[in-house]
């Protein structure tokens, strides 16, 4: 009996762990094959951001599209086992009180992909707003290799990526702007976690993935309180002058980097056990007990 119940237990912790995800996605594009009017006139036919979307959906995720707004609805965000504010998503809706402090207290746990939401005239989790952008192939610096989010990533000996993390992209034959990335010291005890490892990039040395824990006070004013765990994953493509801002975030990731953003969401995103598939365990560990006795 008791080998029985610790199999069950721990084929109970697999399934919970190997679960789907429950991911709301964060956009101007209220569906993959329906872009903004903005993007559509700039020749998109797809949702710019279409490969974050597509990718989480290939890893058994259940991925559901939310619009951009600065007066989200807390309850439905907070619902999810993981939100994610996309790259393509207008940084106006995260600037004014109460929008960052709405923003802000969502509970559920968050990954912020564009760098120009975390600035502290935005959502505050950092100190400033610099942000300069990535010009080529980028590698990056890992200061804590046994994180989750590094799992499986060939590292040199000094801690860098052994391959790349990102690439510069393009859209109709048109080469966009690189990544925006974090030039200034974090907010509310963030805690660096990559930094871009690129000799002669204008972005070396800029944070791309960084970490605050729920109960963080960051730099808005008035100073808001961060109400769950997030974490900033920065990637996708800055659209090239001339092309609407609605068509940034284009998928920048080599296959190291997708694996970093995999590892990054299981780490966010660790739905809880169903209570209806736990409850049977709970009466075999008792029946146990009781035979023991």
């Amino acid at each position: 009996m008791k080998q029985i119940l610790s199999f069950l237990l721990v084929t109970a912790l697999s399934v919970a762990a190997a679960r789907a995800a429950d991911i709301t996605w964060v956009t101007l594009h209220p569906a993959e094959n329906t872009p903004s009017g903005d993007a559509a006139a700039a020749g998109f036919t797809t949702a710019p951001d279409i490969g974050y979307t597509q990718l989480l959906t290939a890893n058994g995720h259940n991925v559901t599209r939310y619009v951009s707004t600065g007066a989200p609805d807390t309850a439905l965000l907070n619902a999810a086992d993981l939100v994610i504010i996309g790259r393509s998503v207008p940084s106006g809706d995260y600037q004014d009180d109460p929008e960052t402090a709405t923003w802000n207290g969502i509970t559920a746990p968050m990954m912020i992909v564009n760098g120009y939401v975390t600035r502290s005239s935005r959502l505050g989790l950092a100190s400033g707003t610099t942000l300069p952008d990535t010009t080529g192939s980028i590698s990056l610096a890992i200061n804590d290799p046994s994180h989750p989010v590094f799992s499986g990533i060939a590292l040199n000996p000094d801690n860098t990526m052994a391959n790349s993390y990102a690439n510069i992209v393009s859209f109709n034959a048109t080469t966009q702007r690189g990544i925006s990335v974090i030039n200034d010291p974090l907010a509310g005890g963030g805690q660096v976690l990559a930094t871009v490892a690129t000799a002669g990039d204008p972005a070396v040395g800029g944070t791309i993935i960084a970490e605050w824990q729920a109960g963080a006070t960051l730099a808005t004013s008035p100073a808001d309180t961060l109400g769950g765990h997030r974490l900033a994953f920065l990637t996708g493509s800055r659209e090239a002058s001339g092309l609407t801002s609605h068509g940034a975030g284009i998928f920048d990731l080599t296959p190291d980097g997708t694996q970093l953003f995999l590892n990054a969401v299981s780490y966010m995103a660790i739905p809880e056990p169903s209570i209806a598939f736990l409850l049977p365990l709970g009466g075999l560990a008792l029946l146990w007990r009781r035979r023991r006795a």
